[in-house]
């Protein structure tokens, strides 16, 4: 009775499967929409209790103004979709902008489901033209004693743009929510240029001086930032599992590349181009005490200290600082210790373009401290890692052993040559004056490359990221161009035909697992967890099991003392077979346990590492 029951449950998930894709095709302004068409056609789906089975598809070169903010409750997800441009006028991504009348909310999507978005233009300003604080955001909220569900953001084509500050503070995504999933791929983040605050115009973000959220993963692939704050943000009070930033490339980043890595457990940064990282920089002063002995020094004894080496020093660009575990300062989903904790940066571009040199050095204010011997003040690019962070990576026992064996810097593979981007997405006059503004006077202005483009949904954009630099033509592993190769789009498809080698290289690196579906294969009526092989095993193995029907499911590995000792899935899985390559080899030899849970089933078998 019981596999009669698993069988009509996984062909109503197959039948419920294909009642999804019913496409609801909504016309916008220039089609014969009306204001607020999109709001309309989901509202309608949400009355009628359908809006999981819907895909909302929109035109290309169409323009979406919304009404009100879309808003989905617990248990609703919402799709929509368009079809992929191409290289004229007539196939520009369609956009959603806000309504010019009185804004009375900071979302353009509320969501505490899932939200998945395809080839789209969001524009964060009203029809125009004007930047309005708003983000996509993802919340969370349950009943006592439920467990939390995940949020999960699925981007692919999406051009984010224009975007200031997030709601509460936030991101262009703003997470709400202690289990997101987030994955960005073929996106471009434009101009998140908040003419103020040197601080906003982030990618992710969690809400400023929030407490307790979290990113269970987030991976940006193919993805394209310039003229931004930072790609991810996080606090002091909230951490991420997973962040993974491959073939990307950002230009004009005015704070760190993400900050911060230092409360992250896993960390990739692989095949992608930083150029500009972290406007901001430094000064001496900010690293260098300012009295001694009770008596303020002045700015030359100051740079006598500097130049000394008697000073902190500077933080750096790409990360901001390493944050050892037993500091974190909260213990929500935090199983791990500094061990535990990888970090794999390599074939990556870290440098500044020389006329941003310069304007460190050259600046009206830079010049005047100079002239006033106030040299202490001046700003300075900042390294790629600082020393606490290199130390920590870095780090050698008594026999020379690396204490953290999966904190790795492939220093062969870090490059600072610019790459000569045929177009660079920079108007060099407005950026310099809003850098110098940060650093000395105060000065706001709109910086944003050519936001003209963007109202105008031009089509295809000016910038061209496309580089003249030949080295980094096949500087990325396999011999692809560094950086998003959507700019490359004739080197996509051989790059897609190596991707899973790519990754399988990169998540060895890390030391983490990686599950893959098997496909082709029927699916078991029940669950089956299979005997591990090979077993004995040094130091990976494959563990392949069996899932009847969609729903929560863990793979867990433990010791013989029943201590936790790895998590190689918690989360949600469809109904199929699935293969876990585990590897082992930052564990003891001996005797372990994995365990699979899932709808009130667990099996459980032992396995031996034998180094």
């Amino acid at each position: 009775m019981k596999q009669l029951l698993l069988f009509f449950t996984v062909i109503l998930i197959t039948v419920g499967f294909l009642f999804a894709q019913d496409t609801v095709y909504v016309d916008g302004i220039y089609t014969g929409g009306d204001i607020g068409s999109l709001n309309a056609a989901i509202d309608a789906a949400k009355i009628a209790g359908t809006i999981n089975n819907k895909v909302f598809k929109l035109t290309q070169y169409d323009v979406y103004v919304l009404s009100k903010s879309i808003f989905m409750n617990i248990g609703q997800n919402l799709q929509i979709v368009a079809d992929k441009p191409g290289n004229t006028q007539d196939s520009a991504p369609p956009q959603i902008v806000w309504t010019d009348e009185d804004i009375t909310t900071s979302y353009i999507i509320q969501s505490y489901g899932d939200i998945t978005l395809k080839n789209v233009w969001v524009r964060y300003a009203d029809v125009l033209g004007n930047q309005i604080s708003c983000s996509i955001t993802f919340e969370d909220t349950v009943a006592a004693g439920e467990a939390r569900d995940i949020d999960r953001g699925t981007f692919d084509g999406v051009i984010f743009d224009f975007c200031p500050i997030g709601s509460e503070a936030g991101g262009a995504i703003t997470v709400k929510a202690d289990r997101f999933v987030g994955k960005f791929t073929n996106c471009y983040f434009r101009n998140l240029s908040d003419n103020h605050f040197q601080y906003y115009g982030r990618a992710v973000s969690f809400p400023y001086q929030s407490v307790h959220f979290h990113y269970d993963s987030l991976l940006f692939e193919n993805c394209s930032f310039s003229n931004i704050s930072r790609i991810v943000m996080q606090e002091g009070n909230e951490f991420g599992d997973n962040v993974l930033i491959n073939h990307c490339t950002l230009i004009n980043s005015i704070e760190w590349v993400f900050q911060s890595a230092g409360w992250l457990r896993n960390t990739a940064i692989t095949n992608s181009l930083f150029i500009n990282p972290y406007l901001m920089g430094y000064a001496p002063v900010t690293v260098c005490p300012d009295s001694m002995d009770g008596e303020r020094l002045d700015s030359r004894e100051i740079m006598d200290l500097f130049n000394g080496g008697e000073c902190d020093a500077p933080g750096g660009g790409f990360i901001n600082g390493i944050t050892e575990v037993d500091s974190f300062g909260f213990t929500e989903y935090v199983d791990f210790t500094d061990y535990d904790r990888a970090l794999f940066v390599s074939n990556v571009v870290y440098m500044y373009q020389d006329w941003m040199l310069d304007w460190f050095v050259n600046c009206p204010a830079a010049k005047d401290l100079k002239k006033n011997l106030l040299d202490a003040e001046i700003r300075r690019p900042s390294p790629m890692f600082s020393d606490p962070e290199l130390d920590f990576i870095d780090s050698t026992d008594s026999e020379g052993n690396k204490v953290f064996p999966n904190m790795k810097v492939n220093w062969a593979t870090i490059y600072t040559d610019d790459p000569d981007f045929i177009v660079p997405p920079t108007n060099e006059d407005t950026l310099k004056l809003f850098i110098e503004g940060k650093w000395y006077t105060g000065l706001d202005i709109q910086w944003a490359y050519n936001p003209n483009s963007g109202y105008a949904q031009q089509w295809p954009l000016p910038e061209n990221m496309a580089y003249n630099n030949t080295d980094y033509q096949t500087a990325a592993m396999g011999g692809f161009p560094l950086g998003d190769l959507n700019w490359y789009p004739n080197q996509l498809p051989a790059w897609e035909a190596q991707r899973d080698a790519e990754w399988a290289r990169i998540n060895d690196s890390l030391g983490v697992t990686s599950i893959k579906e098997i496909k082709g294969s029927a699916v078991a009526r029940d669950y089956v967890l299979k005997q591990n092989y090979p077993n004995p095993f040094n130091p990976t193995t494959n563990i392949e099991y069996s899932l009847p029907v969609a729903g929560q499911v863990s793979l867990k590995v433990y010791n013989t003392l029943g201590q936790l000792v790895s998590v190689l899935q918690d989360g949600h899985q469809r109904a199929g077979n699935y293969k876990a390559v585990f590897n082992a080899k930052n564990l003891a030899s001996g005797i372990y346990i994995y365990k699979l849970q899932a709808d009130g089933v667990s099996i459980s078998k032992k396995f031996a590492l034998i180094k």
